[in-house]
């Protein structure tokens, strides 16, 4: 029930793009446990050495949030098709002709996460992640259900709060919260799109 709420978020949020006249006003980000499962986070990702972790947050801060899963980063406007050579075939798969951006948008769905992209010049980007369950999480440890003590603990209260959404933005990414009852219904990595 919870992920068929979840997806119909996603369409709404599509439908009501499509009828501002395809405007987009740029939303989406980025992030994820190394590992895939809650509460084990890592920030040294695979193949990085430890003496480079203050270059690489650089470089983190410039992309924005990414998901991590299985070891494998998904980083907002990344090509999608290194990332499924990665992660292998979906559990499921949907794609049509977007109203909001030109081009075609797909939703590649695997165990508690999925992926919807946009198309550029016929390659097609990451523009969100929206984790569906609590068996995974973000990097800092925060999965579905957490409070929202937690949420700030983790990631400070520099955000944009709108109604019961919790915005965080770095780089050309946002990281966007659902907060009911003082417990997170809702993740996601946005790109942010330009304007």
């Amino acid at each position: 029930m919870k992920r068929f709420f979840i997806l119909s978020m996603v369409l709404l949020l599509l439908l009501a793009a499509c009828s501002k006249g395809g405007n987009t006003s740029g939303d989406a980000a980025g992030d994820m446990p190394v590992d895939g499962t809650k509460g084990n986070s890592q920030d040294i990702q695979e193949g990085q050495n430890p003496a480079d972790s203050q270059e690489n947050q650089e470089v983190d801060q410039e992309k924005g949030y990414e998901f991590v899963f299985n070891g494998v980063t998904i980083a907002m406007h990344s090509k999608m098709e290194p990332i499924l050579e990665k992660l292998g075939e979906p559990m499921e798969y949907f794609e049509a002709e977007s109203c909001a951006l030109p081009g075609m948008e797909k939703i590649y769905t695997y165990s508690g996460f999925e992926i919807l992209t946009y198309e550029k010049e016929g390659v097609d980007y990451v523009l969100s992640v929206v984790i569906l369950d609590d068996s995974v999480s973000t990097k800092e440890g925060i999965y579905l259900y957490s409070d929202l003590d937690s949420l700030i603990e983790k990631y400070g209260d520099d955000y944009t709060k709108e109604l019961n959404t919790y915005k965080y933005e770095s780089g050309q990414s946002q990281l966007v919260f659902l907060v009911e009852d003082d417990e997170i219904t809702s993740i996601e990595y946005l790109a942010t799109m330009e304007q």
